[in-house]
């Protein structure tokens, strides 16, 4: 998953965890680059082997510490994973030319690619693969995705301190061969190997950022990170790259243009691509020149609120539903006026496998919503203990509080963090309220079911707990039918719309130019546009 503050969804800035950082972040994850046939006009007489882009800093290069949209988008295009996920959102082969399953679904083995490099020419083999993922694994090192690789056998006790490496069923069999022993057989597991954060890493990614700064940079991925500054990444093609060199061979990859407008620097021929605010496109639409090379794309990702479930008052079951019933939120996402944003209809996405057909979305009932703060000793807010909702400052915010009081008699507090305080404060001591962005690790049900609510998962941020929920997401992952998956996923969303530990909100989208002339990198199952299959027509 990645992370991302709800208001950096879509046409605003970030994304979830991995998602978060800058203004830029999701919007540059989502937007279509478009495939053109013409040349951008303002440079049409400039060197076609490189493009500036406008979107996220990496708070992280490390695959291992990433946990932001931004982040993730820069990653994956210096360090590779044994898989991808193309725009169809098919898992296709990466680092790995092949692989089966075995023992029943219990057993995957991955068949590296002959020959594999790292950009400086040394060899990429299996004991590599093994050694990135025990690096996510680590105890000591916490990752926040590690909860990505649970189905693997042992490597939840390991993570959370109670067994040991030597039982985390990874292991190489020869310099080729990557075996995964599963819990339980899990059909998405290839899709999860597609993860930035299992990319393939060198064993001196712990001397990072060392060797950025003294320019040793050694990645997996099609790009190396040749340049950085506080307001440029520059990165240049790997030319050891599984797949060859790629066509754009320099990227610069802007986090900060001074304050200047994204649209004017796009029209005078600074940026090839820039998300774009919504404000812009509304009038962009209907421009003759601008118009043709704005792009819309929706985001594999949801907004969302969440609840402490282990602290009063939201320990009580009745609170969480009172706060689902008694605010319109269908009406909050309708008042942001982003035509593209729609009302979520449960956790997972639309377009991501296994969306439900059913709402599972919030009803907004107010008579409900006074029985369930009734049933929980607090008729019409009178009692209601202080709680302080504590964000990133969202759009819906302010409305949020003010339905509490005008609906429910509840006055609450207000509070914003910046992005890292905030993600500290959620994986210690979560808030009594707060809100987040997730945008899909891979595209599958239990990135936004299991890897959010299940019982002791990573990003479980509010501590919520169901055994019932629990096997429903076990079940639905290794169910042998996709009527058995559906019906298993949608019982989840089920419980989840039932007890409240979260509220979806919306499901995001976002806006971007980009130039003429500009092939290819519509934004994968991932929301994130690898930069190795852009390319400029001639």
């Amino acid at each position: 998953m990645y992370l991302h503050s709800p208001e950096h969804l879509g046409a605003r800035p970030g994304g979830r965890r991995r998602s978060i950082l800058t203004a830029f972040a999701v919007a540059g994850l989502v937007a279509v680059l478009a495939v053109g046939s013409a040349w951008h006009p303002q440079v049409a007489s400039a060197a076609r082997s490189s493009i500036t882009i406008l979107g996220a800093s990496a708070a992280s290069f490390d695959p291992a510490e990433q946990s932001d949209a931004g982040s993730a988008q820069v990653v994956s295009q210096v360090f590779e994973s044994l898989t991808s996920i193309d725009v169809s959102l098919k898992v296709e082969p990466a680092l790995a030319a092949s692989w089966e399953t075995k023992n029943g679904g219990k057993t995957v083995v991955f068949h590296l690619r002959n020959n594999l490099t790292f950009s400086d020419g040394s060899a990429l083999t299996a004991t590599d693969v093994v050694a990135s993922w025990m690096r996510v694994l680590d105890p000591s090192a916490g990752s926040q995705l590690a909860g990505l690789l649970d189905d693997v056998a042992g490597a939840r006790a390991y993570r959370e301190g109670s067994g040991s490496a030597s039982a985390v069923g990874v292991k190489a069999v020869g310099s080729g061969d990557v075996e995964v022993t599963l819990v339980s057989p899990a059909a998405d597991f290839p899709s999860i190997a597609s993860s930035p954060t299992l990319a393939v890493v060198p064993s001196n990614i712990d001397a990072m950022p060392s060797v950025l700064l003294a320019g040793t940079f050694v990645g997996s991925g099609a790009y190396v990170v040749s340049d950085l500054s506080d307001t440029e990444t520059t990165l240049t093609a790997n030319r050891h790259y599984w797949a060859g060199t790629p066509a754009i061979t320099t990227v610069h990859l802007l986090s900060d243009i001074g304050g200047k407008s994204p649209v004017s620097e796009f029209e005078a021929g600074n940026l090839d691509y820039t998300p774009i605010s919504l404000y812009d496109a509304a009038w962009i639409t209907y421009d003759g020149n601008l118009g043709p090379q704005l792009r819309i794309e929706p985001s594999p990702s949801v907004s969302y609120y969440g609840f402490n479930t282990a602290k009063a008052p939201f320990d009580n079951v009745h609170v969480r539903r009172a706060f689902a019933l008694g605010i319109d939120w269908r009406r909050l996402v309708a008042l942001q006026a982003n035509p593209l944003e729609s009302a979520a209809t449960g956790m997972v996405p639309v377009g991501v496998p296994n969306h439900s057909d059913t709402d599972y979305g919030p009803k907004f009932d107010l008579a409900k919503a006074k029985t369930e703060l009734a049933a929980a000793g607090f008729p019409n807010g009178a009692g209601f203990p202080k709680i302080t909702l504590t964000t990133t400052g969202g759009a819906m915010d302010a409305g949020v509080i003010r339905q509490l009081h005008d609906n429910l008699g509840i006055d609450i507090g207000y509070q914003t963090m910046d992005w890292p305080t905030y993600n500290s404060r959620l994986l210690g001591d979560a808030p009594a309220m707060w809100s987040m962005g997730w945008v899909a690790d891979y595209p599958g049900a239990n990135d936004f079911l299991g890897i959010l609510l299940g019982t002791g998962a990573t990003n479980n941020f509010g501590k919520w707990t169901n055994a019932d929920f629990d096997a429903a997401t076990s079940q639905a992952l290794s169910a042998s039918d996709a009527t058995a998956m559906q019906a298993a996923f949608d019982k989840a969303q089920s419980i989840v719309a039932d007890q409240v530990p979260v509220i979806p909100t919306d499901y995001g989208a976002g806006y971007a130019l980009a130039a003429k002339g500009l092939l290819g990198a519509a934004p994968n199952g991932q929301g994130m546009v690898r930069y190795a299959g852009l390319a400029w027509s001639n």
